[in-house]
């Protein structure tokens, strides 16, 4: 897997969760930021497969939940190796996806 380059601009977010397939198993995670065309994501247990070429997810926001296919682009383990943070590209983004983000990045000034 290759490092973090998103290019968009990121917002990182407080208390979003996601709960994710992976094509063998499931997992909730905590979304630590996202951008227009990515995501990247903490506390994802350690046997998430790296290798998947896509998962299946929905963001769970306050007023609605987001169903996204991602691709894997990097990922770092804990210090304790139970659970590791990835960076997602998003595939084919939903427009009320990238409208969401647009919002949340226009409401904090970073856009």
């Amino acid at each position: 897997m290759q490092m973090n380059r998103r290019i968009r601009k990121r917002q990182a977010t407080m208390g979003l969760l996601l709960s994710m397939w992976d094509g063998e198993s499931s997992c909730i995670g905590v979304v630590e930021d996202v951008s227009a065309d990515g995501i990247m994501v903490s506390q994802i247990p350690s046997h998430f497969d790296e290798d998947s070429q896509e998962c299946v997810t929905l963001v769970h926001t306050p007023l609605k939940d987001f169903k996204l296919s991602l691709a894997p682009c990097w990922r770092i383990e804990t210090k304790n190796e139970m659970y590791q943070k990835v960076g997602f590209k998003i595939v084919a983004p939903i427009s009320n996806w990238e409208q969401f983000v647009n919002e949340t990045l226009e409401a904090t000034g970073v856009y």
